[in-house]
């Protein structure tokens, strides 16, 4: 059965909003706030970790409808991740989850593949922002500022484990920095990490 994990709360943190994060800045955010995140793997270490040379620029023109927000929110509230003004949020579950809300309960339709969702409140902006398929799959979002937020999750590697990585998104850039881990032996555990967000719903199937 394929996992599902759930993105987490804005979590403040002295950066300012075009300042670069650098891998001991990562350190410091996800060790603070999700160190289930980073106990989920075999031999982890950050010295492992390097931010890659090239960028990846968001996903754009996949819009979705403005005015079905309240809609969608009215089922997905519990498991969104908002910014700290709360006009900002980051969706990376209702296209894999699929769910329905019927008498208070919820149940899921799984779709394969995930697609992350970019929602500028104010500005009336809702679009896809990346897509993963099999290979990939993000397990937590941290809002560091109003700008940047990481995805972390796992990717699979040469060796078909699944291994750490970590994606550091700008808003204003409309590009996401990549940090990989170089240790092959670095690869998830059985125990595979799973949000606390997810308890804030129930799934009936």
């Amino acid at each position: 059965m394929k996992k599902l994990i759930i993105g987490l709360f804005f979590l403040p943190f002295n950066v300012g909003q075009s300042q670069n994060l650098e891998v001991k800045d990562l350190k410091n955010i996800i060790n603070k706030n999700i160190p289930e995140w980073t106990a989920s793997f075999e031999n982890f270490d950050w010295n492992d970790f390097i931010k890659v040379d090239s960028i990846a620029d968001f996903e754009n023109g996949l819009g979705e409808n403005f005015k079905n927000l309240k809609k969608f929110q009215t089922v997905y509230d519990p498991i969104i991740s908002y910014s700290e003004s709360k006009n900002n949020f980051i969706d990376i579950y209702s296209y894999q989850l699929n769910l329905e809300k019927k008498n208070g309960e919820y149940y899921s339709n799984n779709d394969v593949g995930q697609a992350v969702y970019l929602c500028r409140i104010n500005d009336k902006f809702w679009e896809r922002i990346a897509y993963n398929e099999y290979s990939k799959n993000f397990d937590d979002i941290l809002w560091v500022n109003e700008n940047k937020f990481l995805l972390v999750g796992y990717k699979k590697n040469e060796n078909d484990k699944n291994s750490p990585i970590i994606y550091i998104g700008n808003q204003k850039n409309k590009s996401f920095e990549i940090v990989i881990n170089t240790n092959l032996k670095c690869f998830e555990k059985g125990n595979f990490y799973k949000s606390k967000k997810l308890e804030k719903i129930k799934i009936k199937n």
